[in-house]
């Protein structure tokens, strides 16, 4: 009576996991991200005569470009979020004479003169250009993160005190 049981319950409960879906509840599933995001402000610096140098530079490389339509480039962006329906979007560019013709696509064109003024920021940053001189030991102990958290400077000699106190300079007094 036991096994009948048993292997009733184990078909059972097979059989009803054959029937899941792909969405277990408490399950995290990441958003997933495909192609080039192409945002609002990108279209609305595209004008028409650029070159494809121009477009490449504002809209970045195309997901797709056609070998048998090298004048049509295709940007398409997919999102699909972990517990959601998945989006697209579609923007294909035109080209005649490498110069932008027209565009088509899902996303809208704002004409020029209703865009809101954006003001641009810029800002410097200044980047080593070497790094820290480390022995053997020291890099590991910093690979870790166990090493030294303060900022040495590196000590630079003055060239004018290594000229002075060299061999030609300093002769033996001669008798």
């Amino acid at each position: 009576m036991k096994k009948l049981l048993i292997y009733t319950f184990s078909i059972l409960i097979l059989s009803l996991s054959a029937c899941s879906t792909d969405k277990i509840p408490g399950v995290y599933r990441i958003d997933i991200q495909q192609g080039n995001d192409v945002t609002q402000d990108m279209i609305n610096q595209l004008k028409p005569e650029m070159t494809k140098k121009q477009v490449a530079y504002v809209m970045g490389t195309p997901l797709l470009i056609d070998t048998f339509h090298p004048d049509r480039w295709d940007y398409v962006y997919s999102f699909h979020p972990g517990n959601g329906n998945r989006e697209q979007r579609r923007l294909t560019l035109f080209f005649t004479d490498d110069k932008l013709d027209h565009i088509e696509g899902d996303t809208r064109t704002v004409n020029r003169e209703n865009l809101p003024k954006t003001e641009r920021v810029d800002s410097n940053i200044e980047v080593p250009l070497t790094e820290r001189k480390t022995g053997l030991f020291q890099g590991m102990l910093n690979m870790i993160g166990l090493g030294d958290d303060d900022d040495q400077e590196i000590m630079k000699t003055d060239p004018k005190k290594i000229e002075a106190s060299s061999p030609a300079e300093t002769e033996a007094p001669q008798p």
